[in-house]
């Protein structure tokens, strides 16, 4: 008994012993005492490691024991330190830059050593980037974003028309977000892969998830191309892309030794100076060719969005015998955008990487994210004895204050006074809308102003104005309920009408909702609007062309939507309304073309006033699927957020329309739409949308049921490119028969423009497309269209060529709104 006793209390002491763990934590500096920040710590003969922070201070947690630590720096000679852990330790180091020898070069038919090497890393890409067929790893991230100036005279104008009570001062400047994360990364060939995201945390908001991912974080120089998402429409060239020799300029900077290896210095520079290409240095080790690490950056010549430079750092280390990975990786930036300028970071460590994991069945579906329940609810006590990165003092500094400030905004009581102040009704309330806010309650009300009402002008109506008021609440869960409502009179016709809209979003994860619709309105005979109502209006007093046409509907509505399966989105329409004849009731006008007459309210017979149906009642029933093949999602507690699939959408749906019940209406549409968008890489992006439809019975069909396209008549594009004919008139060929139509675009992302010296330093860029429309009334209608986009970063241009029916051909230009920031 008292043997058995002593073992089990060696034992409990043994296992104690290797339970406890002991900080481990310095300073990186270089021979000049300057930080190295983000510079990499790592355990030899380990996968564990860490970076340091933005001041170069370490921090790591061992157990009792010796081990030998590796510091590294991109660019320093690293250094291995041997320590005894027994307690808590200091270990600061000092690292020298890497004195790179570069001996008499040899310069053979005028080529710098560092093509030589170059060649060699390209030969061998395709191994390493095969290497690999699956494996694991955690992953921290910390992202940090600051503002260091802001337009005064915007924001003064900004603070002018917001009426919330929260005003936008100097206190603005500084940390505006600060986040860290933690995840487990899953991979394996050729392309599955899965993040699990266990802990989050945002600065001044405990309810909110961080946006940091690995799958944004992703620099692998063996690809051929390199996508930074959210940065460009295209991709940038590696450095070592097969191609590469076309696109860079190398240069040899020199060379050392590390751990007995040569290390090749080579610099990069792009040949053409707008060309979508890194600028910086690679280093490559010699005879197995492989990227050690890479201190790269990207300037607002390559054509990026939102940041000015960004500056990309990897560090590569074996993580067994012959595999190396990514164990940290830096990405700092700095901006400037309309007067506002700041700056940031993301790290990244990897560490505990498993080369040869297993995985359950079916472990790779299609969610490639997940964030886990209670993610953003660890404590200050967890996250201080799980980051591997110390905070920075003005880290520490944001987090406390923004949580401390946090606590007092989510409490009742400030939201409630904050409401108060900024529910007062002001003259500008007036004249731009109102607000009113219950914060707590999470219910808000808004209703248009004199200026956001809507006036507008038509034949039919004559001067019109509404009036809209929209509430919303919402749950912590992401439920809402939103009841939307408008009041709309004509002043010539003298008609009042009102509409109210009441949706309800169930389960979110699910995209379950019911939306009820009542009202009776003023609508086009095509509901999905095609003539933009206050270019109508332009048109209408100005040109004598009065494109709008309008009959009077007063319906009840009812919709159903769930998700079923992942990617497959079932949809249920059932609707019961009166459809009633308006005719033009005014002909004023303010510039009067001689050489026109305004036309009829009658689509069909737009010269006679004769109204083109009698009053009738309709009952109609939609069913409609939407497919789409191994859609990728990441989920949130209670959200499920869509990224894509390889295969494109499927919309599927049929339509009946039940005659009884005082109903006339009878007819059966069957209809289908496929549509895609395919990057192309450096060659662009090409999107398409295919559509056709048929009616499979027509015994009774009003104009408002027939099949319309949306066609445009005016020099403002629709700005659903993919949806609508930038020519082609409004009601001309609608049909109650079948149709076809199929519309393309490319968008080349400046692969032609960057060529041409006039154009490549702007940041516009080129786009093709093409429209074809056929029907039982026309045998075909062609339209191309030549654009340039992105001017002023939101305005698209389009030459537009059409062909039609006997060979009748039309031109003009149009003008859109493509709001790319």
């Amino acid at each position: 008994m008292k043997n058995l006793l002593l073992s089990y209390v060696l034992l409990l002491i043994t296992s104690l012993s290797f339970a406890q763990t002991f900080s481990v934590s310095g300073k990186i500096t270089d021979d000049k005492d300057q930080a190295l920040s983000f510079s990499s710590v790592l355990v030899k003969g380990t996968t564990q490691g860490t970076n340091a922070n933005a001041d170069g201070f370490y921090f790591l947690k061992l157990q009792p024991g010796t081990y030998e630590l590796i510091f590294q720096y991109v660019g320093y000679k690293k250094k291995t330190e041997k320590i005894v852990v027994e307690g808590n330790m200091s270990k600061s180091v000092v690292l020298y830059p890497e004195s790179y020898e570069l001996k008499e070069v040899v310069i053979k038919d005028g080529e710098d050593p560092a093509y030589a090497v170059i060649r060699q890393a390209i030969k061998k890409r395709k191994y390493y980037l095969n290497e690999v067929n699956a494996f694991t790893c955690k992953a921290y991230i910390k992202g940090l974003q600051r503002l260091k100036d802001f337009p005064k005279k915007m924001v003064k104008l900004l603070n002018a028309m917001n009426t919330s009570g929260e005003k936008i001062d100097s206190t603005l400047l500084g940390v505006v977000y600060l986040s860290e994360s933690e995840t487990k990364y899953h991979f394996r060939k050729p392309s599955d892969e899965k993040e699990i995201m266990y802990s989050s945390k945002v600065s001044g908001d405990n309810k909110a998830f961080s946006f940091n991912q690995v799958s944004d974080m992703k620099f692998n120089v063996y690809e051929n191309l390199i996508t930074l998402d959210g940065l460009s429409d295209r991709p940038f060239i590696s450095p070592i892309n097969e191609n590469a020799l076309l696109s860079y300029r190398y240069k040899l900077l020199g060379t050392t030794f590390e751990d007995g290896k040569m290390l090749n210095k080579i610099e990069i520079t792009p040949k053409r100076k707008t060309d979508p290409c890194f600028r910086g240095i690679i280093y490559i080790q010699e005879n197995t060719w492989r990227v050690h690490s890479a201190d790269v950056y990207l300037t607002k010549d390559a054509k990026i969005d939102f940041v000015d430079t960004l500056h990309i750092k990897q560090l590569n280390a074996p993580v067994n015998d012959s595999i190396w990975m990514p164990t940290g990786l830096n990405m700092t930036f700095n901006f400037k955008v309309f007067g506002f300028v700041g700056d940031g970071y993301f790290n990244a460590v990897f560490s505990d990487y498993d080369m040869h994991p297993v995985f359950p069945k079916k472990f790779f579906k299609n969610e490639v994210l997940k964030v886990e329940d209670g993610a953003n609810k660890k404590d200050t006590a967890y996250w201080d004895s799980s980051r591997p990165v110390p905070l920075t003092y003005e880290e520490k500094t944001d987090y406390r204050k923004k949580d401390s400030i946090g606590n007092i905004k989510n409490s009742d009581r400030y939201k409630d006074s904050l409401d108060k102040k900024g529910n007062k009704l002001t003259f500008s309330d007036l004249i731009m809308g109102y607000s009113y806010n219950k914060t707590a309650k999470q219910f808000s009300l808004n209703t248009s102003g004199l200026l956001t009402s809507g006036v507008q002008y038509n034949t039919v109506e004559g001067v019109n104005a509404s009036l809209k008021v929209d509430m919303t609440k919402r749950y912590e869960d992401h439920r809402y309920h939103n009841l939307s409502t408008t009041a709309r009179y004509g002043f010539s016709n003298y008609l009042w009408g009102g509409t109210a809209n009441w949706k309800y979003l169930i389960k979110p994860e699910k995209f379950q909702s019911i939306n009820v619709k009542v009202g009776t309105s003023a609508l086009q005979f095509n509901g999905n609007d095609p003539i933009n109502p206050t270019m109508n209006t332009s048109y209408t007093l100005l040109n004598n062309d009065n494109f709008m046409k309008l009959y009077k509907k007063t319906y009840a509505s009812f919709d159903y939507r769930q998700e079923l399966i992942n990617g497959l989105i079932a949809n249920f329409r059932t609707e019961y309304a009166e459809r009633s004849p308006l005719r033009n009731t005014t002909n004023n006008l303010w510039i009067d073309n001689p050489n026109k007459l305004f036309t009829s309210n009658n689509p069909l017979k737009p010269n006679t006033d004769d109204s083109s149906f009698t009053v009738n009642n309709s009952f109609v029933v939609e069913l409609g699927v939407s497919i789409r093949f191994k859609q990728k999602y990441y989920t949130r507690p209670h959200q499920k957020i869509i990224v894509g699939s390889k295969y494109p959408i499927i919309n599927i749906a049929y339509t009946k329309a039940i005659p009884g019940l005082n109903t006339k209406a009878d007819y059966d549409l069957a209809k289908i739409s496929i549509d895609d968008n395919i990057k192309l890489g450096l060659v662009g992006t090409f999107a398409y949308r295919l559509k056709g439809g048929y009616f499979l019975s027509s015994r009774y069909v009003e104009f408002m049921d027939y099949k319309h396209f949306d066609g445009n008549q005016t020099l403002l594009a629709n700005n659903d490119y993919l949806n609508s004919f930038k020519l082609l008139p409004y009601y001309t060929y609608s049909t109650k028969n079948w149709y076809a139509e199929a519309h393309a675009e490319h968008h080349f992302n400046g692969f032609i423009f960057n060529k041409i010296p006039v154009l490549k330093k702007s940041r516009i860029q080129e786009v093709v497309g093409g429209h074809v429309l056929f029907n039982d009334k026309l045998d075909q209608y062609y339209e191309i269209n030549f654009g340039i986009e992105h001017i002023l970063q939101i305005i698209r241009v389009d030459y537009v060529l059409g062909y039609g029916p006997y060979g009748k051909f039309n031109q003009g230009f149009v003008i859109g709104l493509g709001l790319e920031f």
